[in-house]
């Protein structure tokens, strides 16, 4: 199988298709039912032109009738119901997938597998990367009534921002730079690391479009669907349609 073939959704489900023709297990990622189940399947969502102000879509159908549609073909196991990144993980380490989806914190235990492996991004229904969720870690100042204190805390943020910083402490999980000069650095340290660089840049917020505080509730609607849909109670349609209804939008 030629890996540089992947570029859309119909080539990774060909690829899978040849994976278990060839008796192997096809792709695990997590699909469990809270923020990290939102967090693997947005790329997907997002990667139809899907928009979390619609998420009863023609494109969200799609997406979601796609990670449906592994399961049901047995190109990705049951347990991505439960799976959390960790344990998705874990199942890929086994050797037995010839994909997972995750992120730069297991480039470290890739490392230590034993066996061979590579790095795609997460294509778009139509090929391209698709936007990845931002996340994880971001430094927050509260308004303070006492504006002297201001001076120490811009001191903080500029030593947890400071590109050399992040350079040497960003290194336990990978995690990939916000700027251009880091980026760079952590390419020519660790090349593998160029594909989520190239994530990264085609990355969205969860709180884009103006969701703001109300992404929290569409989420745990979105995180429903899939589970409602992947368990077999309810149709990609109809799950989302619920979540469209419950989300209130």
């Amino acid at each position: 199988m030629d890996i540089t073939q992947v570029k859309d959704w119909a080539s990774l489900t060909a690829a899978l298709a040849k994976v278990k023709a060839a008796g192997k297990k096809g792709i695990t990622f997590s699909a469990i039912g809270t923020e990290e189940g939102s967090f693997q399947f947005l790329p997907w969502f997002w990667g139809s032109g899907a928009q979390l102000t619609k998420l009863d879509s023609a494109q969200a159908t799609a997406a979601l009738s796609l990670w449906n549609g592994w399961l049901k073909d047995g190109y990705a196991p049951n347990s991505v119901l439960q799976n959390t990144q960790t344990t998705s993980w874990q199942e890929f380490a086994t050797g037995d997938f010839a994909f997972a989806e995750n992120g730069t914190w297991q480039l470290a235990n890739a490392k230590k597998a034993g066996f061979d492996y590579g790095i795609i991004p997460i294509p778009g229904q139509s090929g391209g990367t698709a936007p990845a969720p931002t996340g994880g870690e971001f430094v927050t100042v509260p308004a303070q009534k006492d504006t002297g204190r201001y001076t120490v805390s811009d001191k903080i943020v500029t030593c947890l921002t400071s590109a050399a910083n992040a350079v040497a402490t960003d290194t336990t999980l990978s995690y990939i730079g916000a700027t251009d000069a880091v980026q760079g650095q952590q390419a020519s340290t660790d090349p593998e690391l160029q594909v989520w660089i190239q994530a990264v840049k085609a990355a969205k917020g969860r709180t884009s479009d103006d969701l703001g505080t109300k992404y929290p509730k569409i989420s745990e609607q979105l995180w429903g669907a899939v589970q409602n849909t992947l368990s077999g109670s309810k149709s990609p349609q109809a799950a989302l349609a619920a979540a469209q209804s419950a989300a209130g939008q």
